[in-house]
C-alpha cells in the first residue's frame, strides 16, 4: 500500500499516530528426507589376487580383505559359477566387508573394475561398473562373468591372477 494510502485519516490505518499490526502463524512440521551428498576425491586402488590352483578351490573362495576409499573390500569368486550358474560361468563379485560400520542410511557410490588375467598377467577379461552400496547392499558384481568354456581355454596351467581396481566416487547420507 501507498504511504499516502496509510496515513489518510479516513481510512483508519493511522489514528492518533498509532498503527497495531496482527499476524497469524502457521506451523507445519516437514516430513520431506533431505539428503546430504559428499564427493571423494579418492584415487582408485588395484588389488591382485594371484590363485595358484583354480580348479582345487571350493564352490566359493573370497580374496584377502584389501582397503579402498577408507573402507575395506574383498572379492568373492565362485570358480564354477554361483548357484544359479553352477557348471556355466565364473562369477564374481565385489564386497564391502565393513558395511556394518555405515550409518542409518548411508550409501557409497563406487566405480570398480573385476580382471581376470592368466598366469603372465595378461588380460583375459573384464567387468566394469558403478553402484551404490549399503549396509543392506554390500555387494555387486557378475553371476556371468566368463563362461567356463572360455576360462578352461584362456588359462593354460590353472593359474590366473584376479585384479580388482576400485574407487569410492562419494557417499550419501541422511540429514537429521
Amino acid at each position: 500500500m501507498s504511504l499516502k494510502t496509510f496515513t489518510n485519516p479516513s481510512n483508519g490505518y493511522l489514528v492518533d499516530d498509532t498503527c497495531v499490526f496482527g499476524v497469524e502463524v502457521f506451523v507445519i512440521k516437514s516430513s520431506g528426507v533431505g539428503e546430504c551428498l559428499m564427493l571423494k576425491e579418492s584415487a582408485s586402488y588395484t588389488h591382485e589376487w594371484r590363485i595358484s590352483r583354480l580348479s582345487s578351490l571350493g564352490d566359493e573362495s573370497f580374496s584377502d580383505v584389501f582397503a579402498a576409499g577408507d573402507h575395506k573390500w574383498k572379492v568373492t569368486l565362485f570358480p564354477r559359477g554361483d548357484l544359479a550358474n553352477r557348471g556355466q560361468c565364473l562369477s564374481m563379485y565385489l564386497v564391502l566387508v565393513d558395511a556394518n560400520n555405515l550409518a542409518s542410511g548411508q550409501k557409497m557410490n563406487v566405480k570398480f573394475i573385476l580382471r581376470l588375467k592368466d598366469q603372465n598377467n595378461i588380460l583375459r577379461g573384464q567387468q566394469a561398473g558403478t553402484v551404490w552400496l549399503s549396509s543392506s547392499a554390500m555387494g555387486w558384481g557378475w553371476p556371468t562373468f566368463m563362461p567356463l568354456k572360455t576360462v578352461g581355454k584362456c588359462l593354460m596351467d590353472d593359474s590366473c591372477v584376479i585384479e580388482a581396481e576400485v574407487t569410492v566416487l562419494g557417499t550419501v547420507s541422511k540429514l537429521p
